[in-house]
């Protein structure tokens, strides 16, 4: 199927897609085995799932292949198989859709992708595109990636298929009650990045029932016109005995399938829970709705995994941070040298504090790898700041390595109107979905007049529309020059940024400083010069945050060209400088924040935390006193930072892998009774669930809280809980499962755990489970996260 041809038929009619498919099959099967391998195994039972959604009137059947890449196949010793299995969902789907759509499910690989985990971006690129591949060769009509959660392993996932196929694409991603994402992404971030990365369809699947689903999907409809779909658990899963039920039926799904479409939908099915007879209901329920027109504002809108920033008239002013950049600044050129990242983050956390909007990354540094520093760089940063970035580098190579990096849509600074430039750095734009800063130098350099600058302006942009890069991805620098030699120089590039809003209808953006060079009172002058820009209608600086003359400028021109609407941000501004914190202390009663140690912890720098413990117990500091005064009060600062959601996963995963490699490097020097452990504890994810990863973070803060944790990995039988629990006479016994097929496993551990008179606490955690769960199979105690299950274990012990 044309991308063209589904859109259309997206025009008229909504489109109704069928329900859960594994969770069908699972019950046919042998505890633990692989749903995917049905396909060859049990293909009349597949067969007659396809045919009872069919019947009930879906309009797309989806491929029985969710769990169908290399990665997940290999956890059953099937990843040789992938293809195989892939292509034989797609004929038997094909077989019974009689004019259905045959859609193929890609779902994500069960994997962290770094800097949160070991799944390198190459590694998942070649994953999604072996699947995607054998999906299309099959002869599927569209895509579906389903229920994600990290966006830049979703992101690698859109890439692969676009890079292999032609085929359109719906992507989903699955978020919890808070409406954000497992990583941390919110709604708007989401369709940002993935309608920028040419998703056909933009969605939400599984995460909870329908009715915090009508929350993101009225987020989605307000930010973009891309087409919405939707697909919504059956509410909480409820055990009774050994069966799990669904608190909401299909009359009550239907109903809230017409609050979809009311709010924007284009494509309704469901998903966990769900059965054809909820697809029946659907389809009957929508057979005469008609899609709800949708249009919003297109503006460039940039995101990092967790943020989103958006740059146009009207809206508030937005700072670029220019100092992570090498050029007269010796530090960051010794730190860029010798590797260390942590002179960058520092810079990136400060000028974040001190208001950018967005961080400006340049790492030009003569005779560097810049191709390699830059992917560390973007992790390190990431890690650190949560305002998305604009890359700025000569190098061609160097940008795309950030923007394989990346999770989120950066700015790419810059291409000008040369054929060099635009023949190399456009295609990297479109390939990625990255903004683009169209800078005003043509081929025989810099334009005297503002006329001559726009075009320029023009040439780039009738090379971005035939590259298919949407107006909105652009925003137009028309260059500061300095007027110590020559004044005429800022009233040319004044009266170009007019003509870039009047004649292009475009953003525009300048790097200030420029203006000032080789004259005294550079802050005045650039102050000055900003406030006359922003009047002219200047969107967004590069600048320096840290310059208080230059941010005040920019918050009073703000209320004055009513960027600021009600001179909240004016206000706001000058009641936090009445404002004091106090810092943190130590036992000692010396500010922790102060250390280096502290800092690494808190900013995840792996790379260097072991020589910042050697350097401390090189200077006499105890390893009791390290892991006391500095490391433990650091993992507990950044849990309150997690509770407040001022930093995500990835953050905290980072802060808590610093945190081991502290202690690897302190063990050996801890004096007898230094170290005491916390408890035992033995983890491990159920009969049939092969899903570890929020176990294995479990375990890893645990450990970092003095626990023993004995993982005994996943997929584990009962039988085997029961006397590893026994053999290391453990604390606690921690339970996880993600599906609900493998959550009625639970109550049976429970009781052989109680049969055997073993003295152990139990608590379970997972995506299906929930506190009233656990009470009802008699576990001691329930978890939503890895710091709540801290908590819950360190209760458990000391009860």
């Amino acid at each position: 199927m044309k991308k063209q041809e589904f859109k259309e038929r997206l025009q008229d009619r909504i489109l109704i897609l069928d329900g859960v498919f594994g969770t069908m099959l699972q019950p046919h099967l042998p505890a633990g085995a692989c749903v995917d391998h049905a396909n060859l195994e049990k293909p009349d039972l597949v067969a007659e799932i396809h045919r009872a959604y069919r019947n009930a009137g879906a309009d797309l059947l989806s491929t029985n292949t969710f769990g169908a890449n290399r990665i997940k196949l290999d956890e059953f010793k099937l990843g040789h198989k992938t293809r195989e299995i892939n292509g034989a969902a797609v004929r038997l789907a094909a077989k019974h859709a009689e004019g259905r759509l045959v859609t193929g499910v890609i779902g994500p690989t069960g994997r962290l992708v770094e800097p949160m985990g070991p799944l390198t971006f190459d590694e998942a690129y070649d994953v999604f595109r072996e699947q995607a591949l054998a999906l299309a060769e099959g002869g599927i009509d569209l895509f579906l990636l389903e229920t994600f959660s990290d966006l830049k392993e979703i992101r690698i996932a859109l890439l692969a298929i676009r890079d292999n196929t032609d085929l359109p694409v719906m992507a989903c991603m699955t978020y919890g009650e808070d409406f954000l994402t497992f990583t941390g992404t919110d709604p708007v971030t989401a369709a940002n990045v993935l309608r920028s990365m040419g998703a056909d369809a933009v969605g939400v699947n599984c995460s909870t029932g329908p009715e915090p689903m009508l929350e993101v999907l009225g987020r989605y409809a307000a930010f973009t016109d891309v087409p919405l779909l939707v697909e919504p658990n059956a509410g909480i899963p409820r055990l009774t005995g050994n069966t799990v039920s669904y608190s909401i039926g299909p009359d009550e799904m239907a109903g809230f399938a017409e609050k979809f479409v009311q709010i924007g939908a284009n494509i309704v099915g469901t998903c966990c829970g769900s059965t054809p007879e909820f697809t029946a209901r659907l389809s009957g329920t929508l057979k005469k709705s008609k899609p709800v027109p949708r249009h919003t504002a297109q503006t460039l809108s940039l995101s990092s995994r967790t943020r989103t920033v958006q740059i146009g008239p009207g809206l508030p002013f937005c700072i670029a941070g220019e100092r992570i950049n090498p050029t007269n600044r010796e530090d960051l050129i010794e730190a860029l040298t010798h590797d260390r990242i942590s002179v960058l983050q520092n810079e990136a956390r400060a000028e974040t504090q001190e208001g950018a909007h967005l961080l400006d990354v340049n790492i030009g540094v003569p005779g560097l790898d810049d191709v390699a520093m830059m992917g560390k760089v973007i992790r390190g940063i990431e890690n650190v700041s949560a305002a998305p970035l604009v890359i700025d580098s000569t190098n061609p190579a160097a940008i795309e390595a950030a923007l394989r990096e990346t999770p989120g849509k950066v700015l790419i600074n810059s291409v000008h109107g040369s054929p060099e430039s635009m023949e190399t750095i456009i295609p990297l734009a479109a390939r990625y979905g990255a903004g683009l800063l169209c800078l005003a130098v043509g081929e025989s350099g810099i334009p005297k007049t503002a006329e001559e600058r726009i075009d320029v302006l023009r040439q780039i942009i009738e090379r971005t529309d035939a590259a298919g890069i949407p107006r909105e991805h652009l925003i137009c620098d028309c260059l500061t020059l300095t007027v110590s030699a020559q004044q005429k120089r800022a009233e040319a590039t004044l009266k170009a940024i007019q003509l870039v809003k009047q004649d292009l209808g475009l953003p525009a953006i300048l790097g200030v400083s420029n203006i000032s060079f080789g004259l005294p009172e550079r802050s005045l002058i650039n102050a000055t010069f900003l406030s006359m820009a922003m009047s002219a209608g200047l969107d967004a600086a590069i600048m320096n945050p840290g310059d208080m003359r230059m941010m005040e400028t920019v918050r009073a021109a703000s209320v004055l060209t009513v960027r600021d609407r009600d001179s909240r941000i004016f206000v706001s501004s000058h009641q936090k400088k009445k404002k004091s914190s106090k810092p943190e202390t130590d036992s000692a009663g010396k500010d922790s924040g102060e250390s280096p140690v502290y800092r690494a912890v808190l900013s995840g720098n792996r790379d260097e935390i072991a020589s910042l413990v050697e350097n401390e117990l090189g200077q006499g500091a105890s390893a009791f006193n390290i892991n006391n005064d500095l490391l433990i009060p650091a993992i507990q600062e950044v849990g309150r930072q997690y509770d407040r959601k001022e930093i995500f996963l990835p953050q905290m995963i980072l802060a808590a892998e610093t945190m081991q490699k502290a202690f690897e490097v302190l063990e050996p020097h801890f004096g007898k009774g230094d170290v005491r452990t916390a408890g035992k504890v033995i983890l491990c994810t159920v009969r049939g669930d092969v899903h570890d990863i929020g176990k294995n973070i479990v375990g890893l803060f645990l450990k970092n809280e003095g626990f023993e944790v004995i993982d005994l990995g996943k997929d584990v039988a009962r039988d085997e809980i029961v006397a590893r629990a026994k053999q290391h006479q453990a604390d606690v016994v921690g339970l996880s499962a993600l599906m609900t097929t493998t959550m009625t496993e639970m109550p049976g551990v429970i009781r052989a755990l109680k049969e055997a008179e073993l003295e152990a606490k139990t608590i379970i955690g997972g995506a299906v489970v929930t506190k009233t769960y656990a009470r009802e199979i008699g576990a001691d105690a329930y978890a939503k996260d890895a710091l709540e299950a801290v908590g819950q274990v360190k209760a458990l012990v000391a009860s």
